[in-house]
């Protein structure tokens, strides 16, 4: 049924739920803004503790995903129900541990990150109403994946768009004074969000269960547990180290860009403002590919994987390239969204000009680094991803900004080489096949 439904279909709920999740963040800073700037700046600075477990649930996710899709690809529907609920567990067990830990340290975590007793007052207040919400965020992603995985990507979708439209209404309940629980602030963000959180994992629920009787086996053995696992870290344990390296990565690259003075901050951040729609696109593509490929390795068609390889580049390229052109010809007027200052115009122009040369190449990485990894093939893009950050990224950067004096051009040009270094091996890697034996089914 995947297969059928096609990388479009597939795709654009993917998209859209995507654009909302970073919608329900952008909501809660537009709210904690509201309250005071303190508010704003201490929970910005703890969003990072926030965000790395959910970042590293999402990662794992891949690894069950691609396991179940080989299984759906190969009709292995018996060992399905069981494998459901091992990855519900799973999920559980890590959102748990997290929470717990978050609970104890609530105290502790702003003053870790250097923050001023003031706003440590703050996050411990944010993270005591929080902490449980990511519990119930694992458990989401647990069911999202299912939903996913069988091609309810829609569900998923609505889902997101329920719980954002819910976090809205509660926060301006909450902030605006509407209804009194006695909670500070910052305290009514979190209480926001949690509820959103709580309300969406009863809608993936309700239609995992109840509108697609997907029925879990609770009886499957610890043994077949462990081996499920086994399957999925394969692919997930390495999925999971290259965002987080991607994050130390970029961190070291804002220190480069601080160091350039305040013209470099502010048109980078508003040129990777303008370009968020073209790279969240690619990556949707990215996801729905892997999603069909897991299928069609499971049903060992490598004909059509190789036909869906080259229709799904072919999509990513040409929408991520229409869109940055569009934004690169009218970047005047775009960056007067954010400010009237025409040194940023300029050399935003220039950079978008260069994510114009960039991009066909990262979108070819979304696709073939996807597929890679869903066919069990995921330590050699990794490792290759990891050492290109750091091995030619970082130093390039500080090559071309600093030594060779081009500044926030340098950093782009940097970035450029990477990605097309990057797309060229490991479109080499594809290209000759050891992914066809590398299924993780076959541990």
């Amino acid at each position: 049924m995947v297969i059928e439904k096609g990388l479009v279909k597939i795709t654009w709920p993917i998209f859209i739920e995507v654009l909302l999740t970073y919608l329900i963040t952008f909501t809660d800073v537009l709210f904690l803004n509201s309250i005071s700037d303190s508010s704003a700046a201490a929970i910005g600075t703890l969003m990072p503790v926030i965000v790395i477990p959910i970042v590293i649930l999402h990662s794992l996710s891949i690894g069950t995903t691609g396991v179940l899709g080989q299984m759906l690809g190969a009709n292995m529907y018996k060992r399905l129900a069981a494998n459901y609920y091992f990855t519900i567990i799973f999920n559980f067990s890590i959102g748990l541990c997290v929470t717990l830990v978050y609970l104890l340290l609530h105290q502790d975590i702003g003053k870790w990150m250097g923050l001023n007793d003031d706003m440590n007052i703050l996050t411990s207040s944010y993270l005591l109403i929080f902490a449980p919400a990511l519990l119930i965020k694992s458990i989401q992603i647990g069911y999202g994946s299912i939903l996913n995985i069988n091609g309810w990507t829609n569900l998923n979708m609505y889902s997101t768009l329920i719980a954002n439209i819910l976090n809205i209404i509660l926060n301006s309940i909450f902030i605006f004074g509407w209804l009194d629980f006695g909670f500070d602030g910052v305290q009514y963000v979190a209480l926001a969000s949690a509820l959103s959180y709580l309300v969406g994992l009863s809608i993936v629920i309700y239609f995992v269960h109840l509108n697609k009787k997907v029925k879990f086996n609770f009886h499957g053995s610890f043994l077949e547990m462990k081996q499920y696992l086994s399957q999925s870290m394969k692919i997930g344990i390495p999925a999971t180290m290259e965002p987080m390296s991607y994050e130390f990565n970029r961190f070291f690259i804002t220190v480069t860009v601080i160091s350039l003075g305040t013209l470099a901050i502010s048109t980078r951040i508003y040129t990777l403002n303008l370009i968020l729609i073209p790279v969240i696109y690619s990556q949707a593509i990215g996801v729905g590919n892997r999603i069909i490929v897991s299928h069609l390795l499971g049903a060992g068609d490598f004909t059509r994987i190789g036909e869906q390889i080259r229709q799904s580049i072919r999509l990513s390229i040409l929408g991520s390239a229409a869109m940055i052109l569009i934004i690169w010809l009218s970047s005047d007027f775009a960056f007067q969204i954010f400010t009237q200052d025409r040194d940023i115009w300029v050399l935003g122009s220039t950079l978008l000009f260069i994510d114009l040369l960039r991009h066909p190449a990262g979108a070819v990485n979304m696709v073939i680094v996807n597929s890679l990894v869903v066919s069990g093939d995921a330590k050699y893009p990794v490792t290759l991803s990891i050492a290109s950050m750091w091995l030619v990224c970082l130093p390039l950067v500080f090559l071309f900004s600093v030594v060779f004096d081009y500044g926030l051009v340098g950093v782009w040009l940097a970035l450029l080489v990477d990605e097309y270094l990057r797309c060229i091996v490991c479109s080499l890697r594809w290209k000759h096949g050891v992914w066809r034996h590398a299924s993780p089914l076959a541990v």
